[in-house]
């Protein structure tokens, strides 16, 4: 069982493994102006009662995956904040009160696998077409 947590809000962190050199950068948090460091994974924070604006990124040589929420703590409540950042740098993170996916994660995955492969088959595939054309 979980002890309770503390009034605030507990901001969960989260990349995915096609990004995984941002392991190597911190997120960040804006929290009613006053920022925050933050770490990959949970990230629990006391603030008092009241609406609070949160956005989160990844800083590298500009904010990566930004990302905005509004929020409102009840005494005594402790309010679940979600944050992905993208698959690619030029896109938005994604945040939420429940998990969010990856933003580009599909986009992502066809850079990497798809572009690849569409290089290979351009530089190899006319040798290869030419060998079974011999035979």
């Amino acid at each position: 069982m979980h002890p309770q947590q503390p009034q605030g809000i507990t901001i969960n962190t989260k990349y995915t493994w096609m990004a995984f050199m941002l392991a190597m950068f911190k997120p960040k948090a804006l929290i009613n102006g006053h920022q925050v460091n933050l770490v990959w994974g949970d990230n629990p924070i006391p603030v008092p009662p009241g609406n609070h604006t949160i956005e989160v990124w990844v800083p590298y040589l500009w904010k990566i995956g930004q990302a905005l929420i509004q929020v409102t703590v009840h005494p005594g409540q402790n309010v679940p904040v979600f944050y992905a950042a993208p698959a690619i740098t030029f896109m938005k993170g994604a945040i939420g009160n429940q998990p969010v996916e990856v933003p580009g994660k599909t986009l992502g995955l066809i850079l990497m696998i798809g572009l690849p492969v569409l290089i290979i088959l351009c530089c190899c595939g006319s040798s290869l077409l030419s060998a079974m054309g011999n035979n």
